[in-house]
């Protein structure tokens, strides 16, 4: 059997004045996602927005990718913009980047109304969140009491905290008899979880870790960046479980 072909939603740069590729707009990707995802069995591709601004136009270039792909991941990176769930900003640095939010957006009602399986990473938990009609807390530390260190700049991907699971969930069974930790780089998270999702999986403090949709298709969404974490057998297990969803998906 061919390996299945992951699209994989892209980080964006705006055109700035910077060294390289002065005043250029820039799509691109993490490349631990695409060693992560080559490891467990599959094709990873970057799907790009390739400059389009109008929503039909997002929704046909969405539908045309999904057309070809066998599952979606939905990756890290920048703020939601708070517009995309009802809210203003309440500082200008939280305003996110909305044109991303309507192309992943639109990237996963066509995975939805293809019925591929949907995995989403950090920002693409959120993403999962506010699709389905969810919202988010801009800022943890300053809106949510108690809330504890979820980012750090220093630590960076070395900022870990354990979770607790949900019994009989499928992040449960993941993380098999492995230790219960994760790391943690976000400053963002679920709020108000949407009605077609479960929470799976939380942190110490209480702010939600993980979500899976309820019913068809399979959509599991993590907080923590499991491509981060390569030679620990749980995060290894969230990709090669997604590709083998991807593999049931026909070609």
């Amino acid at each position: 059997m061919m390996r299945p072909l992951i699209a994989v939603s892209p980080n964006n740069f705006p055109a700035v004045d910077r060294h390289f590729y002065k005043h250029k707009e820039l799509e691109y990707g993490d490349a631990s996602i695409a060693s992560a995802l080559r490891r467990a069995g599959a094709l990873p591709v970057l799907v790009y927005r390739a400059a389009l601004d109008e929503d039909g136009a997002m929704a046909e270039l969405a539908e045309e990718f999904i057309e070809r792909v066998q599952g979606l991941v939905l990756s890290g990176g920048a703020d939601l913009s708070p517009t995309s769930y009802g809210e203003l900003p309440l500082k200008e640095e939280w305003s996110g980047d909305r044109m991303r939010d309507r192309w992943e957006m639109a990237l996963y009602h066509a995975a939805l109304k293809r019925s591929i399986p949907v995995l989403g990473i950090c920002r693409g938990v959120q993403l999962i969140n506010v699709a389905e009609g969810g919202s988010l807390w801009q800022d943890l530390p300053s809106l949510r009491p108690d809330t504890s260190v979820h980012r750090s700049q220093e630590l960076y991907c070395q900022l870990f905290h354990d979770v607790s699971l949900a019994k009989g969930s499928l992040i449960e069974a993941l993380f098999e008899d492995d230790e219960q930790r994760v790391n943690s780089v976000h400053h963002q998270g679920l709020r108000r979880v949407a009605d077609g999702l479960v929470e799976t999986a939380w942190a110490p403090d209480g702010v939600i870790e993980a979500v899976e949709r309820k019913g068809a298709p399979w959509v599991l969404g993590l907080q923590w960046h499991p491509e981060w974490m390569p030679k620990v057998a749980t995060q290894e297990r969230v990709f090669s479980t997604f590709i083998a969803e991807a593999k049931k998906v026909s070609q």
